[in-house]
């Protein structure tokens, strides 16, 4: 039972103290923990080249990076589709994510376990459960998009987030030693992730319950359905697990999110969204090839086009 946490945020801060409390109690449940920052390694930002999607849609192989061993990405995503569980704990400086975090993730598209499954690679693809741990200096609403935004780097790693807490309103490093309580919650985080990893088939949800409005990931942004790559859609759709319904009213007169009966055809907290989302990306590169000379012809006017820059 392994469990990897992955820290975006300062040394010896709240969010590693947090991390350890979490740990620790996993731990103590028989679980064998590492634990990264991201500010150790060098992770080469994604360059949006498309050579990993082109070798599973176009070739039929598994996705690879053009980066691969050119930097740290391999040696963790070694570690973290190795683990059972994945604790992942980011700062929120204005509203989203650390940057630092989002470098990481945007190289996900070449590990992405759902992507080799679909071309044979059944050794790359396995189970696994997450949870989250956001932290910051504020109220929720200058976090407000930090749970879900890590909440779905992690489903489309085909991990099922059983646990997610955000910490508020401590900005310096240890403030959250202030509060015995935040710390006992982060442990509940390391038991809760135990329970996932002993228990996957049948977990659901292990937070709080009244987090959010999906009833599904909890998270707390809904979205005006629009038209999909090969449907029509849904009239609400929840854009972090994408399942979809519509809002409706409950006894007391409070709106809450309702998923249809056909609403997770698209989930991502079933593997059908990645899935899908595999032979969206086939029909839009078929789309690219087939056309290559009309957009190469065009493509002149703009790149012989030179705005000025700033110089160094």
């Amino acid at each position: 039972m392994k469990i990897l946490a992955v820290i975006a945020g300062r040394k010896n801060g709240n969010g590693e103290i947090l991390t350890k409390a979490a740990l620790m109690r996993a731990e103590e449940l028989g679980a064998e923990i590492k634990m990264i920052n991201l500010h150790d390694y060098t992770i080469k930002p994604c360059s949006g080249c498309e050579s990993c999607t082109i070798k599973f849609t176009q070739k039929g192989e598994a996705p690879e990076c053009v980066y691969k061993n050119k930097d740290d990405m391999d040696l963790i995503m070694k570690e973290w589709l190795a683990a059972d569980g994945i604790l992942v704990t980011v700062p929120a400086y204005s509203f989203m994510p650390a940057g630092i975090y989002r470098v990481f993730t945007d190289r996900f598209l070449a590990y992405e376990p759902n992507f080799h499954k679909q071309v044979g690679n059944q050794a790359f693809f396995r189970h696994r459960v997450g949870a989250i741990i956001g932290n910051g200096g504020s109220t929720h609403s200058w976090m407000s998009l930090t749970l879900e935004s890590v909440n779905i780097t992690l489903l489309s790693q085909d991990i099922k987030v059983v646990d997610q807490v955000m910490v508020n309103r401590a900005p310096r490093p240890g403030q959250v030693l202030l509060d015995e309580g935040l710390l006992n919650r982060a442990a509940h985080v390391g038991e809760n992730l135990v329970i996932g990893i002993r228990n996957y088939e049948n977990v659901t949800f292990l937070g709080d319950e009244k987090l959010g409005w999906c009833p599904n990931c909890h998270s707390n942004v809904l979205s005006l359905g629009e038209p999909l790559w090969n449907e029509a859609g849904f009239t609400i759709e929840c854009p972090i697990c994408h399942c979809g319904g519509d809002l409706e009213k409950d006894e007391n007169g409070k709106w809450k999110f309702v998923i249809e009966q056909n609403g997770h055809r698209k989930s991502m907290l079933n593997g059908n969204g990645a899935k899908d989302h595999f032979f969206e990306i086939q029909d839009t590169m078929k789309k690219y090839f087939d056309n290559i000379g009309i957009i190469e012809k065009k493509c002149k006017k703009y790149t012989d086009y030179k705005p000025a820059t700033i110089k160094k």
